[in-house]
């Protein structure tokens, strides 16, 4: 076993630098892989074994891309990358003291904004500059410049679309203090469930005795998170201020997790019908490109807590 360890580890090495360096040197068609690098440390946690040789895997690889970084200059991006290692890391202790996906998912948030903040902290007392208020001018000056621009170079644009467009963006530049920070909330648990999901079904598919949580399908929340959509709602209808900003935040990612959980249902009722795996991917490419597809799994996210769409067979018992 050990002498197995020494074999895997420097081709692991390699490769966690190499995924850390590649969106740093070659943005333009890596830098996707950024929000999706815990992905590689969990699974490189999860499989293999001996902590010690682990650690000592990661500080190298990471070391080894950081000093890449800082002499072909291009240290920027690497340096926000490493706020998904504390994520990878949280994933492998959630999944060592058993917890639910929901558990781990939650813990994963916590983690990952406070790793966020923290970033962003550090970013504003080097630069001097505000990141959020800095991001919030820039949204709103694109908003004005988008709708100048069409205005300027489509001549042949419909008046009534024009208008249209100058009315969405006005109410845009003026509610968006209140909607950025759900906004952002919502990055946060988008990033989470994407690291989290992608990770399990590596594992589910590769090493399926490493994998911490059931399939996908099975996910599910408490029932209790229900009333975190309800009072966002309210606060976002009948407050005002911060307190309306409250209820718009919590209302934006209670309606996102209710949609992952509506993907759930879906996939779920996929693998009960038996359908094709090609016409799976179809089906979910029809939904995705659909907003009302959208809306419509996020209501079966919700409506699961009393419809329980999920009832498992007996020979699916063993997957919950």
């Amino acid at each position: 076993m050990q002498q197995k360890i020494k074999r895997v580890v420097p081709i692991q090495s390699l490769l966690i630098a190499l995924l850390f360096l590649l969106p740093s040197v070659v943005p333009l068609l890596f830098a996707w892989l950024t929000p999706l690098l815990a992905v590689a440390i969990f699974v490189l946690l999860q499989t293999v074994d001996n902590n010690s040789h682990t650690a000592i895997l990661l500080r190298n690889s990471l070391l080894l891309s950081g000093i890449c970084t800082i002499l072909l200059g291009v240290e920027e991006i690497f340096l926000f990358s490493l706020t998904l290692v504390p994520l990878g890391w949280n994933f492998r202790q959630s999944a060592v003291q058993g917890k639910s996906p929901a558990g781990a998912a939650g813990a994963g948030i916590v983690v990952l904004a406070l790793s966020w903040l923290g970033y962003w902290f550090c970013y504003a007392v080097l630069t001097g500059i505000n990141p959020y208020t800095s991001l919030l001018t820039d949204l709103q000056t694109s908003l004005t410049q988008l709708v100048e621009a069409y205005r300027v170079s489509s001549t042949d644009f419909p008046a009534e679309m024009l208008y249209s467009m100058e009315v969405t963006s006005a109410w845009l530049r003026q509610h968006l203090p209140s909607l950025l920070p759900g906004l952002l909330a919502s990055s946060i648990v988008l990033t989470v469930w994407l690291n989290m999901t992608l990770s399990n079904w590596l594992l589910y598919k590769l090493w399926p005795d490493k994998s911490p949580w059931q399939e996908y399908r099975c996910w599910r929340l408490p029932d209790q998170c229900v009333w975190l959509l309800i009072v966002g709602a309210g606060l976002a209808v009948i407050g005002s201020g911060y307190i309306q900003t409250t209820g718009y935040t919590v209302t934006a990612v209670m309606t996102l997790i209710y949609f992952f959980q509506g993907t759930a249902v879906f996939a779920h009722l996929l693998h009960r019908w038996k359908v094709p795996a090609l016409w799976r991917f179809f089906l979910y490419f029809i939904v995705a490109a659909q907003g009302y597809g959208m809306l419509l799994l996020t209501v079966a996210g919700v409506a699961d807590i009393w419809a329980d769409f999920r009832k498992l067979a007996p020979d699916e018992q063993a997957d919950r």
